[in-house]
């Protein structure tokens, strides 16, 4: 049976569709028990009954409920509801940093605060022995005050849970799989996640994914041989300690990148300050008017330039108020 908007199933109640695709549903929900907007995901009626996305909804839920970090989206639990399994998450209010790149690259202080956190969270995740195995832009949640939340562990798997995917069948989006993966190893570990935040990075601070192409199988076959433009090549303003940190995180040999979360994370914050308020600031304001609508096409870089010359006013107002003290 199908949840319905405006249905209330125990002291759930059913608010508004998040996202809904073949495989899940997301709904907003109401916990009237915590008095808290949640969001409740459940399979598909087109998947319900199949097996192996059964078991990885199972695992998913497994896996998430072991990670407890401030950049992780939160797990409250996982039920039958209605003769339904479902999980329940925090509802983390924000843009997804696919939405956020659609302005244009970060700012280097803030792409180093976003990574910063992002890694903080990956290096939680690999501590627990888990692997998040679909780090993207669309995995990675800003909220209206710049802080990250770490989402999307459908493929998640931790060192004692079992194999589900078939060898040779790859999983998640093509444009951020490490060379392993696309090889269909068997056994991945935390450095396959470091080289898909080494690609989300390069995208955040060049605005160009580093490997793509006119089919998927173009994407699949760089990710495993071509060697993409040092950072510095795309946005001038990048020093050559840009290009060192990223191009290590893409090594296409994981002994060769990054060997953990928190040496990519010590190399990052290496390179600058992890917070610049006017940056992260302008970010606050961008993400939360993005939680609320962000316009599209030109709408949105007039906003953004509003935005920015607001912040301009008040940073010189605040100069000159300093100066004459």
């Amino acid at each position: 049976m199908a949840f319905q908007l405006g249905q209330r199933v125990g002291h759930y109640e059913f608010i508004d569709i998040v996202d809904s695709n073949p495989n899940r549903v997301a709904f907003r929900v109401r916990n009237l028990a915590n008095n808290r907007f949640e969001l409740l995901r459940v399979l598909g009626a087109e998947v319900q009954g199949d097996d192996e996305r059964t078991k990885r909804f199972y695992r998913e839920a497994s896996v998430h409920a072991r990670l407890v970090h401030p950049n992780i989206v939160t797990f409250y639990r996982a039920t039958t509801l209605d003769g339904q399994f479902v999980i329940m998450t925090e509802l983390a209010e924000g843009v997804t940093l696919a939405e956020r790149l659609e302005l244009g690259p970060l700012p280097l202080p803030v792409a180093i605060s976003f990574f910063d956190q992002v890694l903080s969270a990956l290096s939680c995740a690999h501590q627990h022995g888990i692997v998040h195995r679909n780090v993207s832009p669309a995995s990675i949640i800003v909220t209206p005050d710049s802080s990250i939340k770490l989402a999307g562990f459908t493929y998640a798997r931790g060192s004692i849970d079992p194999q589900l995917t078939q060898v040779g069948f790859t999983v998640g989006d093509v444009h951020y799989l490490s060379p392993e993966q696309v090889r269909g190893a068997s056994v991945l570990d935390p450095r396959c996640d470091i080289y898909a935040a080494g690609i989300v990075l390069y995208e955040s601070i060049t605005g160009r994914k580093p490997f793509d192409g006119k089919s998927q199988f173009d994407v699949l076959a760089a990710q495993v041989s071509a060697v993409p433009p040092p950072p510095s090549q795309l946005e001038p303003s990048l020093t050559s300690k840009w290009d060192t940190l990223v191009m290590k995180a893409l090594a296409k040999e994981p002994s060769q990148r990054h060997q953990s979360a928190a040496e990519f994370r010590a190399a990052l914050k290496g390179l600058g300050p992890s917070f610049v308020e006017s940056a992260v600031v302008f970010e606050a304001v961008t993400a939360k008017a993005g939680g609320a609508g962000v316009p599209s096409g030109p709408g949105r870089w007039y906003a953004s330039l509003t935005w920015a010359a607001l912040a301009i006013a008040v940073f010189a107002v605040f100069f000159f108020m300093s100066g004459h003290q």
